[in-house]
């Protein structure tokens, strides 16, 4: 059983560096406005599996557009994001990994960058929280020309 689980996370670290892109990820400017979409969670919406669409829409090819998803806890203890795992290095996720009160929101920041993407795209994203074995699913979308 040892043997398996360190194979299993050898291939995931490999499948993890292996979707890394080349080079640097750039940042946004703080000019080009950013919209925000927003989801509940509470420990009954993550059970029933909470997942959201973030629509990226048209995109030229290597252009990096940013989007945020605020979440709000709506549960009746504190929500801790502790990671996350993409289908793509394409995708750069950036959030707080401090615990957020009942009542209180925290927001994750993706950038979707289409240097090397052409067509339809959806780009899913797992992000795991303390105590809950089910993950949220956020899927992102977009048309890169």
């Amino acid at each position: 059983m040892r043997r398996y689980l360190t194979l299993l996370i050898a291939l995931l670290a490999l499948l993890i560096v292996g979707c890394k892109p080349k080079g640097e990820v750039k940042r946004l400017e703080p000019s080009q406005s950013v919209e925000m979409q927003s989801v509940k969670y509470s420990e009954e919406a993550l059970e029933q599996g909470l997942r959201d669409t973030l629509d990226f829409g048209k995109m030229r090819q290597g252009e990096i557009i940013a989007k945020k998803l605020e979440v709000k806890n709506e549960g009746q203890r504190p929500m801790v994001l502790l990671r996350h795992v993409t289908t793509c290095g394409c995708v750069s996720v950036l959030y707080d990994r401090k615990p957020v009160a009942p009542g209180e929101s925290a927001v994750i920041e993706f950038e979707l960058d289409s240097k090397s993407l052409q067509g339809w795209q959806m780009k899913l994203m797992e992000f795991y929280f303390a105590d809950k074995g089910t993950p949220m699913k956020i899927y992102i979308e977009a048309e890169v020309e």
